[in-house]
C-alpha cells in the first residue's frame, strides 16, 4: 500500500547549479498507489473492497488512511508500524514529461509485527467473492504471508488473484490467476517473447510450475495472451495513445478479477480489462478505469 505524489510545474531554464532544468512549482496531488490503485479500480467499479497491509505511522500513511475513509473502505486490515516509513513515490512532472521520481520504501517488514494479521486471516477474508494478491516487491508479500492467504482461500473456496512480483514464484503456487507483464514472463522462463506462440509457451511452462490455473500476460501496445489447460487466445491492444502505462497493471487485474467474479466468461473477462487498460494508459500518472470512460466504450 503507496502514496502517489505529483508535482506539477511548467520549465523555462535551466538550473545554474547543475545541467538540470528548474520546475516552477504549479500544484500538488496526492493518490492511493501500490494496491491502492487497485483498491480505486475497484471502488470505481462499484466493488466493495478491504485491504490487508501494512503502513507506517507517518504523515504519508495518514494520508492515505484519509483517502480509503474518504471513499468508506474499512480500513480494519491495515497495520501501522512506528518503525517503518509509508512507501511514496513522488513523481514532478513538466509539460506532461516526468522529470524525476523520488522513492520511499517501506521494506524492513519483520513477521513479528504481522502476528495479528495471521490470526485474524480467516475472519478477515471470509464471505469475499476473491482475493488480489498485488505484490510490489517492497517486502510484505513474503512466502509465508502467502502461503497462509492461499491456503486459508482454498479452504474457504475463494479464487486468488496475484499480479507478481520479484523472483521467487514459489509463494504464489495454488492461485487462480496469475497476471505478468513481458518482462516477468521473459525473466521467469528465461526465454524471449516475441510471437503469440512463445507467450503461450511461456504460460503453459507458469501454470504447470507454479500449479496455477490460468495465465494472463499484459504485453503492453502488443495486448494481452490469455493460456490455461482449456482455453488460450489473444487481445490486440484498444490504446488509441499511450501516454503512461504506471498503475495499468492495476487497472487490468481489478478489472479482469471484477468481470470473473461477476459471471463473465475468461474470453469476456480479458476483453472487458483490454478496454479498462487501453482507457488509463491515455492519462498522465497513476490512474484508474471509471464507469463513465468505460460507458463511451460499450454504448
Amino acid at each position: 500500500l503507496m502514496l502517489d505524489r505529483y508535482i506539477f510545474g511548467e520549465t523555462t531554464r535551466i538550473s545554474p547549479e547543475a545541467p538540470v532544468p528548474i520546475v516552477k512549482f504549479m500544484k500538488e496531488k496526492f493518490m492511493l498507489g501500490g494496491c491502492g490503485n487497485v483498491v480505486r479500480n475497484l471502488h470505481n467499479l462499484g466493488i466493495q473492497t478491504s485491504i490487508i497491509s501494512v503502513i507506517g505511522k507517518d504523515s504519508s500513511g495518514q494520508k492515505i488512511i484519509d483517502e480509503l475513509n474518504m471513499r468508506n473502505i474499512s480500513t480494519s486490515g491495515i497495520i501501522q508500524i512506528q518503525t517503518i516509513c509509508t512507501t511514496e513515490k513522488m513523481r514532478i512532472l513538466s509539460d506532461k514529461q516526468q522529470i524525476v521520481r523520488v522513492d520511499w520504501d517501506a521494506n524492513q517488514f519483520e513477521l513479528k509485527f504481522l502476528k495479528k494479521l495471521f490470526n485474524s486471516l480467516s475472519e478477515t477474508i471470509k464471505g469475499n467473492d476473491g482475493i488480489i494478491i498485488s505484490d510490489y516487491g517492497k517486502g510484505f508479500c513474503k512466502p509465508e504471508i502467502l502461503n497462509k492467504i492461499i491456503e486459508t482461500a482454498k479452504i474457504l473456496k475463494i479464487p486468488v488473484f496475484i499480479d507478481p512480483k520479484e523472483q521467487n514464484w514459489e509463494k504464489y503456487c495454488n492461485a487462480n490467476l496469475i497476471t505478468p507483464n513481458t518482462k516477468e514472463a521473459e525473466f521467469l522462463i528465461n526465454e524471449k517473447l516475441l510471437y503469440d506462440k512463445d507467450f503461450e509457451n511461456a504460460g503453459k511452462k507458469i501454470c504447470s510450475k507454479y500449479k496455477i490455473k490460468s495465465c494472463l500476460i499484459t504485453r503492453g501496445k502488443d495486448g494481452m495472451s490469455y493460456i490455461s489447460d482449456d482455453q488460450i487466445f489473444h487481445l490486440r491492444s484498444k490504446a488509441k495513445e499511450i501516454f503512461d502505462v504506471s498503475g495499468a497493471g492495476d487497472t487490468v487485474i481489478a478489472s479482469i478479477v471484477v468481470a470473473l467474479i461477476s459471471g463473465s466468461n475468461p474470453k469476456e473477462a480479458a476483453q472487458f480489462a483490454n478496454n479498462s487498460a487501453g482507457v488509463v494508459v491515455g492519462h498522465i500518472g497513476t490512474s484508474a478505469i471509471t464507469i463513465k470512460e468505460l460507458e463511451k466504450i460499450y454504448t
